[in-house]
């Protein structure tokens, strides 16, 4: 007995056995407490019933899993060692390494938090706000990390007012340097609050046309009608007028119809009535007016005009084509026949023709 009392009495580098069996057990137990409690997140969400919102816990298991080996390793050996009586210099080391170690991990549990609320948002809301929540949760975490490192900082001993100066003032030189891109930044940021556009919305601008397919941090994507993708920077969106056809409830079209000098006068005074007759048996579209403006170089010149009430599901070039084809078929059932191109106009009277250039008289020697 008093053989093993002097044994467990030994000192070895400044601590007893006793106090290194218990800072190995201390170790081993938060080895094992972490995975207990991992084994029993998952069981009680399991248990969970249906009508019972799991979200906190199915976040806790989200932060267990982003929990890194290392931190887990770190944590237990610095609770383990800060048991034993170490040197002064061992003993600095270590309360660096930890706060490395864990200021790094909150940041981790910060960005998988922020990712994990964002992410079950865009599960419950439409495609109009995916653009505007993918840059909220890019905002997020560069804030997120900042704060981490700034903390770590603060907690080394480092001055961050001098340093944050410092940053300020180099930030200036850095944003006039990178000023384009810090607009296209911010200008998506104005994008995603303001919604001037969202993903599927046809944009005009100037001699562009396209379907808006990505709403990015610097550019937005279009997919025009002939297939190519057109990236243009979102200041240059902001600062274009736009004209956004994705939001239009009804669009207009205005159809020019010219029909022949020898169509009858009864004929004539019907065609209003034929026209939106064709337009009412056209599906989304709504008449507005047909008349008659004028004489044309070939025939009798009608403006037509009529409204597409659905131009995300009937596109106006479609409803273009149905009215055509209706409006030739009803047309052709009248009799009525379109102008021809050199048609003779009526009230003309032709040129007269010039006079023969006499010849002059021959002199004869």
């Amino acid at each position: 007995m008093d053989t093993l009392h002097q044994w467990t009495g030994r000192v070895y580098y400044g601590n007893d056995l006793q106090s290194w069996a218990q800072a190995l057990g201390i170790f081993v137990l938060l080895l094992v407490v972490l995975p207990l409690a991992r084994m029993a997140l998952d069981r009680r969400l399991r248990k969970l019933q249906p009508q019972q919102s799991p979200t906190a816990l199915e976040m806790a298991i989200a932060l267990y899993h982003c929990t890194t080996r290392l931190f887990i390793l770190g944590v237990a050996l610095y609770f383990a060692l800060k048991t034993l009586v170490l040197p002064h210099r061992l003993d600095h080391f270590l309360d660096i390494a930890i706060e490395f170690a864990f200021w790094t991990q909150a940041a981790i549990w910060g960005a998988r938090a922020a990712r994990f609320m964002v992410d079950r948002r865009m599960q419950h809301v439409g495609g109009d706000q995916l653009p505007t929540l993918s840059i909220l949760r890019f905002v997020i975490l560069l804030l997120i990390w900042s704060l981490a490192v700034l903390m770590l900082l603060s907690n080394l001993g480092v001055n961050i007012t001098t340093l944050v100066t410092s940053l300020g003032v180099g930030g200036v030189a850095v944003a006039l340097a990178v000023q384009n891109v810090l607009g296209d930044v911010l200008a998506s940021l104005a994008i995603a609050f303001d919604k001037p556009f969202q993903i599927g919305d046809e944009l005009h601008l100037d001699d562009i046309n396209g379907k808006v397919e990505r709403i990015g941090i610097k550019s937005t994507h279009l997919r025009s009608i002939d297939g190519e993708q057109i990236i243009i920077a979102n200041s240059q969106l902001l600062q274009a007028k736009l004209r956004n056809f994705g939001r239009a409830r009804e669009q207009r079209t205005t159809y020019v119809l010219n029909l022949a000098f020898d169509t009858p006068t009864a004929s004539l005074r019907a065609i209003p009535a034929l026209v939106e007759q064709v337009v009412k048996s056209l599906p989304s579209a709504r008449f507005a007016r047909c008349t008659l403006r004028g004489l044309g170089s070939a025939g009798f010149e009608y403006e037509v005009s009529f409204f597409a009430t659905d131009p995300g599901n009937v596109p106006v070039a479609e409803l273009r084509a149905q009215f055509t084809l209706a409006l030739l078929d009803a047309l052709r059932g009248q009799g009525i026949g379109f102008a021809a191109p050199g048609a003779p106009v009526f009230g003309r009277q032709p040129a007269p023709e010039l006079p023969a250039a006499k010849s002059a008289p021959q002199v004869t020697a």
